[in-house]
């Protein structure tokens, strides 16, 4: 085969896998397009707030993700083919920094929490705050717990442990059948992710003793869950479908926990009123 065969062999496969992200993205665009437009007519002509069903879209959207093709795109990204490897699998920054040090920041404001808790009892302006810090810890934990309980239900594995990535195991979607046999994943929901969502309880926790940086609660959890995320992602760990259904989960549990501790301003955030 000569050079300009070659070349124009590998122009031909570039424009198809160019036409291929076309077609996947244009399938993902419209099935947002089409439930975003559905989920605001229903908060217009309802009392349902945005914070209570923007979730429902993120869940839409994981599902996109994860059948039209766009986690396996986009993970491959961090693949080298070449090698049959994750090259950034124990790199420095996404596993020691943001994996192992993610950790251990969660370890440190766990214990933050229980030496704040503790001036409840010595502290005379503190005691007001013990309710909202147990909601705090309540609902950081629920998040995590859930989804860990999710992992050891499903039987959706990491990419790193997939046959099309050179591993053993077999490609499993949400609502995939199972062959019989396959393991339990441990990779669905995500877990590291779901270890910054969590902190979405800063924001009620903010709404409620009245700051006006309440929304920057909201943004912590939300950047931290990317981070840890992304960085799972960037190892191999996990799908972004993996993270997008994590994100829900410490979103509701938040949510529907501050509406347990404090039903008349839950119902008051939950219908916008």
């Amino acid at each position: 085969m000569t050079k300009s065969s070659r070349i124009y062999i590998n122009s031909n496969l570039n424009a198809g896998k160019k036409q291929w992200l076309r077609l996947r993205l244009a399938v993902v665009y419209s099935s947002i397009k089409k439930y975003t437009s559905t989920i605001w007519q229903y908060t217009q002509s309802s009392t349902i707030s945005l914070m209570a069903v923007s979730p429902l879209l993120l869940i839409l959207f994981g599902i996109v993700l994860e059948y039209s093709g766009f986690d396996i795109w986009w993970i491959k990204h961090f693949y080298d083919d070449q090698s049959r490897s994750w090259p950034f699998r124990g790199h420095w920054l996404f596993d020691t920094v943001i994996h192992d040090w993610g950790r251990y920041f969660n370890i440190c404001m766990a214990a933050l929490w229980l030496i704040c808790f503790v001036s409840t009892f010595f502290i005379a302006k503190f005691k007001k705050h013990k309710k909202i810090l147990v909601y705090f810890l309540t609902a950081s934990l629920a998040g995590p717990l859930i989804v860990g309980i999710g992992k050891h239900s499903t039987h959706i594995f990491t990419p790193w442990e997939l046959e099309i990535f050179s591993g053993t195991l077999p490609y499993i979607r949400l609502f995939d059948s199972v062959p019989i046999g396959a393991p339990i994943g441990e990779a669905f929901p995500a877990g590291h992710a779901s270890g910054g969502y969590a902190y979405f309880s800063l924001y009620f926790l903010l709404l409620h003793i009245g700051s006006p940086y309440k929304k920057y609660g909201f943004f912590f959890g939300l950047g931290l869950g990317l981070i840890f995320g992304i960085g799972q992602q960037v190892r191999g760990a996990h799908f972004p479908s993996h993270d997008l259904f994590s994100m829900v989960i410490c979103w509701y549990a938040t949510l529907i926990f501050y509406y347990l501790f404090y039903p008349k301003r839950g119902e008051g955030i939950i219908h916008d009123t």
